[in-house]
């Protein structure tokens, strides 16, 4: 039940902080995406760490040493480097996540709709809309679920599988001269987040699962996990839409340009994808 609250008090305030402008609702095929497309439309609300699920701005910490702006200068970031992956690992950690996938698909569904999937009908119909008009539908929801269960189960699996060596929803902002990503400290994000300057993080990735040689910036692979809504489904990586900084960009493209990695789609019951 805890879980459920938790579930329903995120899409609550996803819906809260939608975008100005009247939205026709979205139908389920501009919602499969993952938690990475329905909290890309506000970066300060969705923002899952190591250990964590799902949540909204983090709980105040102690000050950080030094001036509160020290801790979200742009300088703080670091470069990104790549680490070659062993192959076999990298086969066991796609397998890992591939289950905790289907395990996610299977248990939400399962809860929802018994031993039957959603309709087009169900997963578009809006559940909520706020204030500007835009819709927070069941293909959200369900993606937010799932997005957490897969999330919680990848913590696990990694921990077993490369310990140290994995972030969840690691956070990178792209340097404009040269087009490759720098790591964000999560002290620095934590600190914007709090500040209530989460705009500044728009255009910043966000991978769901980062492998990496012991630091954030050492990435050997980057993964995301795609939950269509309904059965048999592969959603393509999304694309930016008018008016975000990456348009018209694909999420996979930016992945693999700014992380210098082919990044891979994690699809219930598909697997491993590029």
């Amino acid at each position: 039940m805890g879980r459920l609250l938790l579930v329903l008090s995120v899409g609550v305030l996803l819906v809260a902080c939608g975008s100005a402008g009247h939205r026709p609702p979205r139908t389920y095929e501009q919602a499969v995406d993952s938690a990475s497309s329905t909290c890309g439309r506000n970066p300060a609300l969705c923002k899952p760490q190591i250990g964590e699920q799902l949540s909204v701005v983090p709980a105040p910490r102690p000050p950080l040493s030094g001036a509160p702006r020290a801790a979200v200068e742009v300088a703080a970031a670091i470069r990104v480097v790549q680490v070659a992956l062993d192959a076999s690992l990298g086969e066991r950690l796609r397998k890992a996540l591939s289950e905790c996938a289907d395990e996610a698909r299977s248990t939400v569904m399962l809860k929802h709709f018994g031993d039957r999937g959603p309709t087009r009908e169900e997963c578009n119909e809006v559940l909520q809309v706020d204030g500007n008009g835009e819709p927070f539908t069941r293909a959200m929801q369900l993606g937010l679920e799932q997005h957490q269960f897969a999330l919680r189960c990848a913590e696990r699996r990694l921990q077993e599988l490369k310990p140290g060596g994995f972030s969840l929803s690691p956070r990178y902002r792209i340097d404009p001269s040269t087009g490759r990503a720098q790591h964000l400290p999560r002290e620095q994000v934590e600190a914007l987040l709090r500040q209530g300057k989460g705009v500044e993080l728009r255009g910043t990735l966000e991978p769901d699962v980062v492998i990496h040689a012991g630091q954030p910036h050492q990435v050997q692979a980057v993964y995301d996990f795609k939950f269509p809504c309904l059965n048999g489904g592969a959603p393509p990586w999304r694309k930016y839409p008018e008016g975000h900084p990456h348009h018209p960009r694909s999420q996979g493209d930016l992945y693999r340009d700014a992380l210098g990695v082919t990044p891979r789609r994690i699809v219930p019951h598909r697997g491993s994808l590029r």
